[in-house]
């Protein structure tokens, strides 16, 4: 059966996919699969075009015989006409799998929802690696709200196998009993919420990854950074090595070393976005209470599939938008080809949740996450990233007017940079405003200045015989970090070597009662 998702390289916006109209045009001869010039979205892999028959004229691309991974025409032979791939059953998803980093060790996670449904539960959770290590877990782990992770240990599995103790049956309606793991060649995933980028998913240019596989990295391109983080030994012949990717140039190049682990890499994220009616937005569930559900989808691999129902697609001039007819009480959407961009379940119920807010990742120039509202000191090269689910605005004020308005684009990272002082960033999503982050100068508490200068009156005007200064006297000065002209005499005594034993005396005792010392001293 001819294949329907090939794409070929757009130096613009990364792999794109074509028509075999289009591929006409432009390679009116054949082209070999080992050409390199045509990629299947399916599997990744070098995809070759035919040369006109000789009775129809008609040209289609194929896989290579030579091909160990079959799997891709297994697939084609799945769809159906319209070109759609349908659902088989609402557990027929992968569940969440997630990556731990901390230091230089890591862990892997499966992640699993509360069921929609109450008689969906069962005693135990029973998960086996390729170690044939058994991870037991209870029920009553798993939060009513939002996704529990199970940590299934730092030795990766190609797949994890799941056994449910007295499940009732309603429970296999939503969970998985396979649940696949690092693939053979290895696996990404994203920098900053540790989420697996499955087989024929999209990295985008602006974020960073994590690279978890069974071999080192000898070479990388050179518009591709690669920082090992960690090595586990799995046994006495296999080790797994995990690195750190930075994009540092959106090029060919770099996005030819993201295919070779069956993952494109792009500039143009893929956007997903229920349109009506009113709804609520969980991790993995959108709750809803009506007929019928539209969804609007952008992107170059947008595609929606769904069970039970159908959607049907009305055209759009940028994207897709789907309408789908909600008879049953629960569906599952799946979005991106062979679900690799995610899945959620659309429940019909009365609204009587609230919906959390929506977060906002910010984050400095080394990774690390700014969760205060408040800080005393300006972050590393004076910018900040920041990354939101939805289309909003930045308000930039400083000393508290407004100086500029960044606009954030859902799922993008934005880079703020320029901080000063006196900087009061207001995040929005939508016309929601979400949160807010402010640099301010730590200010200075008058009554320690007095004290400061007191203190440095008295231990000018202090005689008697002069010791020698030691290594402890001169351990004194980060006693008073918050005295600076105290730490400026105390700084010139150790240069000169001594000091005046009533001075002397005095610090300690300044030490020993002072209220306004640090709590660590």
């Amino acid at each position: 059966m001819p294949l329907t998702h090939v794409c070929v390289w757009d130096s613009k916006i990364g792999y794109r996919r074509i028509t075999v109209e289009k591929a006409n045009e432009l390679y009116p001869y054949e082209v070999s699969a080992r050409g390199s010039q045509f990629v299947c979205e399916l599997c990744a892999q070098n995809v070759g075009f035919s040369k006109a028959r000789v009775d129809t004229g008609t040209r289609y691309f194929f896989h290579s015989s030579a091909e160990q991974n079959k799997e891709c025409e297994d697939r084609q032979i799945q769809l159906s006409q319209s070109g759609t791939q349908r659902l088989v059953s609402l557990n027929s998803h992968i569940m969440p799998l997630r990556l731990v980093v901390t230091g230089s060790t890591f862990s892997l996670q499966i992640g699993f929802f509360y069921p929609p449904d109450h008689k969906a539960h069962c005693d135990k959770i029973k998960i086996a690696g390729d170690s044939h290590q058994v991870y037991e877990y209870s029920f009553e782990r798993i939060e009513r709200i939002g996704t529990t992770y199970l940590s299934v240990g730092s030795i990766p599995s190609q797949i994890y196998c799941v056994e449910y103790v007295n499940a009732n049956p309603e429970l296999r309606r939503f969970w998985s009993d396979n649940i696949p793991g690092i693939n053979q060649t290895g696996s990404f995933f994203d920098g900053r919420n540790g989420q697996i980028l499955q087989s024929g998913g999209k990295a985008y240019a602006g974020n960073f990854y994590y690279l978890l596989q069974r071999h080192p990295i000898y070479t990388v391109p050179a518009d591709i950074e690669a920082m090992e983080i960690a090595k586990t030994r799995a046994n006495s012949f296999n080790s797994w090595y995990l690195y750190k990717i930075r994009i540092k140039r959106f090029s060919e190049r770099s996005a030819k070393f993201f295919l070779k682990y069956a993952i494109f890499l792009t500039e143009k994220p893929t956007k997903f976005y229920p349109i009506w009616p009113a709804y609520i937005q969980d991790p993995y569930f959108i709750y809803h209470n009506s007929a019928e559900f539209y969804f609007y989808l952008c992107g170059d691999d947008a595609e929606l599939k769904s069970y039970p129902a159908t959607a049907n697609v009305l055209g759009t001039q940028d994207g897709e938008l789907y309408k789908l007819c909600t008879r049953e009480r629960e569906q599952l959407i799946s979005i991106g080809k062979s679900e690799a961009l995610g899945f959620s379940y659309l429940v019909k119920q009365p609204l009587r949740k609230k919906a959390p807010l929506p977060a906002i990742i910010i984050s400095d120039h080394s990774g690390n996450t700014l969760n205060e509202e408040s800080y005393a000191k300006l972050p590393k090269l004076k910018c900040i990233s920041v990354s939101c689910p939805y289309d909003g605005k930045a308000v930039v004020q400083r000393n508290g007017k407004t100086e500029y308005i960044y606009k954030l684009s859902g799922e993008e990272q934005l880079t703020i940079d320029g901080l000063s002082f006196g900087t009061e960033i207001h995040f929005y999503q939508g016309c929601d405003y979400i949160r807010s982050i402010c640099f301010e100068q730590e200010t200075v508490n008058m009554d320690i200045m007095v004290l400061d200068a007191v203190l440095v009156k008295k231990l000018s005007s202090c005689s008697g015989p002069m010791i020698p200064v030691t290594h402890a006297v001169g351990s004194f000065v980060s006693k008073f970090s918050k005295y600076p002209q105290t730490q400026k005499w105390l700084c010139k005594a150790l240069r000169r070597g001594e000091i005046s034993r009533t001075a002397l005396n005095l610090l300690r005792k300044t030490i020993q009662n002072n209220p306004g010392r640090d709590n660590d001293d």
